[in-house]
Parts: structure tokens; C-alpha cells; sequence
């Protein structure tokens, strides 16, 4: 009886305690959560590297990139078929602004001229001067249909001669309708045009006389990550090539793939410590942020991988792109 007495005071003694704390680490990397790559022409990728069978093991926190093949950027596609720089005044390092201008490059003249064209109004001007014509015409030969109907009521005029006025006024009529649509869809294209042109040009151009000079300006806020050495005045790229990396710094995002054993133990709002490879002392606070509920791509026979991230603040930008670090969620 002693004996069973002992045994369920220690289970309850047992129960009493608190579940010991479960320890899950992981290595990281940090990331900007937004990031402008900026390429000439465009970014163009001609082979594809297979997502399946790619060999993902534990501790792979990237997918490889895709083989991107050097072309011209003719072969591209691109209606400029060389870029020259004119100036880029910008350093790796520098905080820059929406719309701020990056590198100012010549415009070709054959650029030029069909730029000119797009935001010609020769078009819109020629089917503004056909509709009031249009509507000239009908306005008088409405007022004639109406002095044929009263003089046909007075047997004045022929019967035919009201309704060949009749059909007169259906055939403006449609050619009306017709020239409102087409120049509806004239004055989008006009609009549009216009837009693009201050878009490279600047909102303050004048479109009738355009500069010989293209603009690439920075798609949103952030810092240069990277900047193409070759961006001197006078270099002239005939092949794709990135130019400038943009992003932001402030906060930083932490990535890691995390296995799926440990995965499902964890959820976003868990507390965790940071602590980077470059500050092996400093432990920075933050929580989980997201957990992915989709799998990484791997191979079937090999375990799957989750993406994680926390959210950094890094308001001293002390914290790069690419910094390793080591990931601890204390789980109570």
C-alpha cells in the first residue's frame, strides 16, 4: 500500500511540473523584402534549369538560379540596339528616391524620331477636324429634313426627295458613331503615349521638342545594393547586361528553410533570437514572421524543406544582404 501511495505522488508531483522547453535552431540569411534588379534591354532567361531532381539537401537555404545565356540585345528583341551612358551618378550605398534618375543614356535618333511620333497629335488633330465636319453636316442637313417635312405636309415636295434626306442623315449618322470610336481609341493611344514619354523623359517635357536623352530612374525607394562597374559616361552596352540593384534595408527580412520535422512545430508570432555570423556576441529579438505551407521543390525520396522568415528591424542598415546568421525559437 506504501508502495502505491509513492507511486501516485510522484505522478502527480510529475504532472505538476512544467513541460521542459523545446530548443529548434536553424541557419538564416537576410534578404531585403523588396528588391529592383534593373537590366538592359529586359531580363531574358533562354534556359531554364529543372526544378525537379535539383538535388535540395538539408541545409540549402536557395534555389540555384537559372542559366541565363549572353545575347545581344538585337538577338533580345529590344528596338535599341545599343545602350551609351551618358552619366550615372549614383554610388553603391546611396539612399535613393522614386522616380530619382539613375543613368542618363543617349537615345538613339531613330529612338527619337518614333518617340516624337507616338506623341504626335497629327492623328487625334485629323479625326477632331473629321468629327466637326461630320457634325456640321448633320446639324444642317437635320435643320433641311425638317423644312422637307413641313413643305411634303403642304404637298410643297416631292415625297422622295424627304426620304433620300432621310437616308442621308442615317449615313452620317453612322459615320459618326464611326469616327467617335476610332477617335476614342486615338486619344487612349495619345494618352498612353504621353505617359511613357514623361515616364523616360520626365513629367515637366516638352513633347514637342523631346531630348536626345533617356533616363532610367529608380522604380521605388531604397539604397543601391549594386551598381555595374562599367557605368562610366561613354560605355556603350550592345549585350544584355544588369545595371543597377535597388533595395530596402529597413527592415531586414531573415530567410531560412527549415526541415519538416521542425517545421510543423513552429508558427508565425513564435519568439526568436537572431544572431549573425559578423556579431557572433549581439543577439537580436524578433519573432517569426511567416511559415511557408507549401514545400520547397526536392526530389521524392529526400525529406521537404520549409521557407521561414522574421522580420528585423535595421534601422543603422548595419545588417547587409547576405549576411549568415543562426536562428534559436525557444518553444515553452
Amino acid at each position: 500500500m506504501k508502495i502505491l501511495f509513492g507511486l501516485a505522488a510522484a505522478l502527480l508531483l510529475a504532472a505538476a511540473l512544467p513541460a521542459s522547453a523545446e530548443t529548434i535552431s536553424f541557419q538564416g540569411k537576410a534578404y531585403c523584402p523588396i528588391r529592383y534588379d534593373i537590366n538592359w534591354p529586359f531580363s531574358a532567361k533562354s534556359k531554364k534549369a529543372p526544378t525537379q531532381g535539383s538535388g535540395i539537401t538539408a541545409n540549402v537555404y536557395e534555389m540555384p538560379k537559372e542559366a541565363v545565356e549572353e545575347k545581344s540585345a538585337a538577338d533580345l528583341g529590344s528596338d535599341m540596339r545599343r545602350l551609351r551612358i551618358i552619366s550615372a551618378p549614383v554610388q553603391i550605398g546611396q539612399h535613393v528616391v522614386e522616380d530619382q534618375v539613375l543613368i542618363t543614356y543617349e537615345l538613339p535618333l531613330e529612338n527619337l524620331m518614333a518617340e516624337k511620333q507616338l506623341v504626335s497629335r497629327a492623328e487625334l488633330n485629323g479625326l477632331e477636324h473629321a468629327m466637326s465636319v461630320v457634325q456640321f453636316q448633320l446639324a444642317t442637313i437635320q435643320n433641311r429634313q425638317r423644312e422637307l417635312e413641313n413643305m411634303a405636309g403642304n404637298q410643297a415636295v416631292a415625297v422622295n426627295e424627304v426620304a433620300n434626306n432621310a437616308r442621308d442623315i442615317e449615313n452620317l449618322l453612322l459615320q459618326r458613331d464611326f469616327l467617335e470610336e476610332k477617335l476614342e481609341l486615338a486619344r487612349q493611344r495619345y494618352d498612353n503615349s504621353v505617359l511613357l514619354s514623361q515616364s523616360k523623359f520626365g513629367k515637366e517635357v516638352d513633347l514637342k521638342n523631346l531630348p536626345r536623352r533617356g533616363y532610367v530612374r529608380a522604380p521605388g525607394d531604397g539604397y543601391i545594393l549594386w551598381l555595374n562597374s562599367s557605368l562610366v559616361p561613354g560605355m556603350a552596352f550592345s549585350k544584355q547586361a544588369p545595371l543597377v540593384t535597388i533595395g530596402k534595408l529597413d527592415p531586414i527580412i531573415v530567410r531560412a528553410s527549415v526541415h519538416e520535422i521542425a517545421m510543423q512545430k513552429l508558427k508565425a508570432g513564435d519568439p526568436a533570437t537572431v544572431i549573425f555570423n559578423a556579431w557572433p556576441g549581439e543577439k537580436f529579438q524578433t519573432t517569426i514572421s511567416k511559415v511557408d505551407y507549401v514545400a520547397q521543390p526536392a526530389m521524392l525520396q529526400q525529406p521537404s524543406f520549409y521557407l521561414i522568415e522574421l522580420t528585423l528591424p535595421n534601422p543603422d542598415l548595419r545588417i547587409k544582404e547576405g549576411m549568415r546568421c543562426d536562428v534559436v525559437v525557444d518553444l515553452r
